[in-house]
């Protein structure tokens, strides 16, 4: 097999592979969603609450059903606050945050959501009435600022780390491609040379992949 058909094989391969990956996150942005406004229909709002923010992990650029899981999931916290429910409130705005964070990768999607959302946390935690600790004394309320600045504290991956990660995962699948097309060139024909480099390569990759994930 020649290098160039080989490259082309290798290459159609990693964007099938990335295509079927595309399709399934698409695919399942829209059960989640669909699960959701079912719920929401039957006013069953903790189960369409638990799956807008599921919609919300299964994140892509330009999803039409994370946009409108976000929308909605806004617009069930601003409900219940209007009915003085703000349990329920806190709960919707909390989901809707941390699907967005769950949803981040070198950015975080939808930024002026999380910072509303952050506004709203900590205004209706600040007016909660204080919990009881066993004795009966009331724990301390921090003030909205503080809460604010905790909830505003970085969190966001490693920009760099986060390179290496997908580096290293596109280059241990790339490698482990070649690996099967340069190798094993016929039925019976195997390279040990070959082998150990692209071999090499897989492993090198791989490692730099698991690095990125605990770095990043």
């Amino acid at each position: 097999m020649s290098t160039r058909r080989a490259i082309t094989i290798a290459t159609a391969i990693l964007v099938i592979f990335i295509s079927l990956v595309f399709m399934k996150v698409t695919l399942s942005a829209r059960q989640e969603f669909r699960q959701a406004e079912q719920a929401l229909q039957a006013h069953d709002l903790d189960d369409a609450i638990t799956h807008f923010n599921r919609a919300l992990h299964w994140y892509s650029p330009g999803s039409k059903p994370v946009q409108s899981s976000v929308e909605r999931l806004w617009e069930i916290g601003e409900k219940a606050e209007a009915k003085k429910d703000f349990s329920l409130a806190l709960h919707a705005y909390r989901m809707l945050r941390s699907g967005l964070y769950a949803a981040r990768s070198f950015y975080t999607p939808y930024p002026d959501w999380i910072a509303q959302c952050d506004e709203r946390i900590a205004t209706l935690v600040s007016q909660q009435p204080p919990a009881l600790s066993p004795n009966g004394t009331p724990y301390p309320i921090p003030d909205k600022v503080e809460i604010l600045k905790t909830l505003k504290t970085k969190t966001e991956p490693d920009l760099f780390w986060t390179i290496v990660l997908e580096m290293g995962f596109i280059g241990w699948v790339g490698c482990t491609v070649a690996f099967i097309c340069r190798v094993c060139t016929g039925p019976n024909e195997f390279m040990p040379r070959r082998a150990f480099f692209w071999g090499m390569l897989i492993v090198c990759f791989y490692a730099l992949w698991l690095v990125g994930m605990l770095r990043a």
